[in-house]
């Protein structure tokens, strides 16, 4: 059960396992923003067994600085922008390689625009030709991630990230309503 750490500003902090959320709940440093996950949590710890199906988001009662953090285009970071999925043939699979879209023979550098995941056929039908030498097209552009870090972690944690976007939904209309 991954938990997501919020700073006091809603900013999401990082993903920590169940053990840490019962050390961080015992020094009294999170507080729980569903009331309803808070009970099954503390009935869980309460019987010694943390069985939470929902997602788990508590926030920190005190303030944290973070520093920025500069993402580089490492093989995890572009196979998880990219999500697993050839960016020439849309098949998905967690044995892609890398393929510099300008080859590093013609003065291609290893930057978020020019890395793409790619199957091993396809990598190796385009070897190292332009794009259209090889009769060959991208599926989506690569691009920089925009994300901080903190969000860029969520990407890995989908059910956690549907359940911080609509906590934060549900922030918003109370912020809305209570104008």
């Amino acid at each position: 059960m991954p938990v997501l750490v919020l700073n006091t500003s809603l900013q999401p902090l990082s993903v920590i396992p169940e053990r840490r959320l019962v050390v961080l709940l015992s020094k009294q440093k999170v507080a729980f923003v569903d009331d309803a996950v808070r009970a099954v949590i503390e009935d869980g710890i309460a019987e010694r067994r943390l069985n939470a199906e929902e997602p788990v988001i508590v926030q920190l009662l005190a303030n944290v600085r973070v520093p920025r953090m500069i993402l580089r285009p490492t093989r995890a970071n572009i196979l998880l922008r990219d999500e697993e999925t050839c960016q020439y043939c849309g098949k998905q699979s967690r044995e892609l390689t890398l393929d510099h879209v300008l080859p590093r023979s013609r003065g291609g550098q290893s930057t978020w625009d020019n890395l793409v995941a790619s199957c091993r056929a396809c990598n190796g039908r385009k070897g190292n030709r332009l794009l259209k030498d090889a009769g060959m097209h991208l599926i989506r552009q690569p691009r920089p991630l925009q994300h901080e870090y903190a969000g860029f972690f969520l990407l890995r944690y989908p059910r956690l990230r549907e359940a911080y976007e609509a906590f934060l939904s549900s922030a918003q209309i109370s912020v809305a309503a209570a104008h």
